[in-house]
């Protein structure tokens, strides 16, 4: 019996040994797993804050372009407090360092927690889409086209096809003309019990509804579709990246065009929101050519057309870095044509923040009224202000070993038209300013800064006029020379064969058939007129690259 229990007792003794070794091992398994999970957990945690970082840095410096002309600037900063929500006390910094290009830079985010660190780094780029940032800015549209004729382009063109302004009286979200109805007494209007036809079906005679007829044509103008033209290119018309065959005399008088990695490029983009392209001929958007021997871009960087390409060439004559597929890509920036008075006009806040019902009352309230609605190189002299707000203009007429000078500062103001000199004839520019006409502004003579200024950076002007431009459009006008940032509230015309430095903004464009050039100027957006329609800023953001730091 006594041997049996000392067997017993061995036999138990031998369970409880490899239970406490199962258990001890049991236990060291758990605790190694939970030390694993807690590091995890805590990599985790690193990790998401340095996430959260980096994209509140990124916000951050995107948030700055406005103030800073779009240049991204350097900046160190510590955020641990806005991260210990998410890695409650960590140690976080971030970082922006521009590249040599300004519109580029490494974004970084660096956080440590409990023993654990995690830094991320993106590369970063802006692009200026302002308004103002293009060759060519259309509004509207007519005739089923924004832009008609053979013509040189330089630089972007933004093409918003939106159709006219209008007052959405019964909310259907589209114009709508007057029911026609059986006039009984004949006095012109619909009497209740006159019978109409209910082309809409909400029960009511429905009246027109007012609409900003930009154009002056005495119809409603609405948003081009998918099968009209946004524009048409024919013949020799071109869409391109550099500035290549600028007649010299003028590439003299403004900026050097930008280069990267060497390469000129205007960063050219097309942009059509509604109506389709019409490429025909030989014109082409872009080319596939080489350039200057290389030392120019021949693609545009990209094309974002909703609608497509037409014509006997479309989208094979067009050569984007991006193809020709992509859509239109500012539809969240809600980007609309500036208009400055009328339906569709908004309030507007000059620089000191004063807020006006809209643009022209601004420009009647804090500009220079003049008596001169013709200036032409024999002008005599004259000059008007300052006046309280800082306006003021001057005239020196030409002689015959100088030319005349027009000197522009703030806003000035003539009622009617405006006609700037005559055929044949040269006028210099200084001062920063714009000529404001609350009708058709016409240009008949080669417009220019003076030889000793650069547009816009030393010298700049602003052509602005309520209705219609016209340039060289003139009996006995030929081609002309001119720089300077245009706005009509109408039509622009630019006829012969034209060679001008700027931007057109209008809601129609009609270039001719004898191809006239627009150069974009890039330092534009950045020193604008005063005064100017749509000089607000816009800018997108795009990541290149992303990658956790070791």
């Amino acid at each position: 019996m006594r041997k049996l229990n000392g067997v017993t007792s061995f036999m138990v003794l031998g369970v409880m040994f490899i239970l406490i070794v199962l258990g001890l091992g049991l236990a060291s398994i758990t605790g190694n797993t939970m030390l694993r999970s807690n590091k995890e957990n805590r990599a985790l945690v690193v990790f998401q804050a340095a996430q959260a970082g980096l994209e509140y840095q990124v916000t951050e410096a995107y948030a700055a372009l406005g103030s800073n002309n779009g240049a991204f600037v350097s900046a160190s900063n510590d955020i641990s407090s806005i991260l210990n929500s998410i890695a409650p006390g960590c140690s976080a910094t971030s970082t922006v360092e521009p590249t040599s290009d300004t519109t580029r830079a490494w974004v970084t985010c660096n956080v440590t927690y409990k023993s654990k660190t995690a830094s991320l780094r993106s590369l970063i780029y802006e692009h200026d889409v302002s308004i103002w940032n293009n060759a060519i800015f259309a509004g509207t549209g007519a005739v089923g086209r924004a832009i008609n004729g053979n013509v040189d382009i330089r630089g972007s063109v933004h093409i918003l096809g939106d159709g006219e302004y209008y007052s959405d009286l019964n909310g259907n979200g589209h114009w709508d003309a007057a029911e026609t109805f059986t006039d009984k007494n004949g006095n012109g209007v619909w009497d209740p019990g006159e019978a109409f036809v209910d082309a809409n079906g909400d029960g009511v005679w429905t009246a027109k509804e007012p609409y900003n007829d930009t154009n002056a044509n005495g119809v409603y103008d609405p948003p081009l579709t998918t099968t009209e033209l946004a524009s048409t290119l024919g013949g020799n018309a071109f869409i391109g990246n550099n500035y290549s065959g600028m007649p010299s005399t003028l590439e003299a008088l403004v900026p050097t065009a930008p280069r990267i990695n060497g390469v000129e490029t205007l960063n050219t983009e097309l942009r059509v929101k509604h109506g389709q392209v019409s490429v025909n001929g030989s014109a082409t958007v872009g080319t596939n050519g080489v350039v200057d021997g290389g030392s120019s871009k021949g693609t545009i960087d990209g094309s974002y057309v909703n609608d497509g390409y037409t014509g006997n060439q479309g989208s094979t004559s067009v050569y984007s870095d991006n193809g020709t597929n992509s859509q239109y890509d500012l539809g969240n920036l809600g980007i609309k044509f500036p208009v400055i008075s009328g339906i569709g006009s908004e309030n507007y806040f000059d620089k000191t923040g004063t807020m006006f019902s809209d643009q022209e009352t601004f420009l009647n309230s804090r500009s220079l009224t003049i008596p001169k609605t013709l200036i032409t190189a024999t002008t005599a002299a004259f000059s008007y202000g300052p006046d309280a707000y800082g306006n003021s203009i001057s005239f020196v007429p030409e002689t015959k070993t100088t030319p005349a000078v027009l000197n522009v500062n703030g806003i000035v103001k003539v009622n009617g038209s405006l006609q700037i000199g005559a055929s044949k004839e040269t006028i210099r520019y200084t001062g920063n300013g714009t000529l404001y006409a609350t009708s058709d502004i016409n240009i008949s003579a080669n417009f220019l800064p003076r030889s000793d200024k650069v547009f816009p950076t030393t010298t700049t002007v602003g052509l602005l006029a309520k209705r219609n431009i016209g340039l060289a459009t003139g009996s006995g006008d030929s081609q002309l020379s001119m720089a300077g940032a245009f706005y009509a509230q109408g039509k622009i015309i630019s006829a012969k064969q034209n060679q001008i430095a700027g931007t057109f903004v209008a809601n129609f464009f009609d270039m001719g058939t004898n191809v006239p050039n627009i150069y974009q100027v890039p330092a534009l957006v950045h020193n604008m007129p005063p005064g100017m329609p749509g000089d607000k800023n816009y800018y997108t953001l795009k990541i290149k690259s992303w990658r956790e730091r070791q």
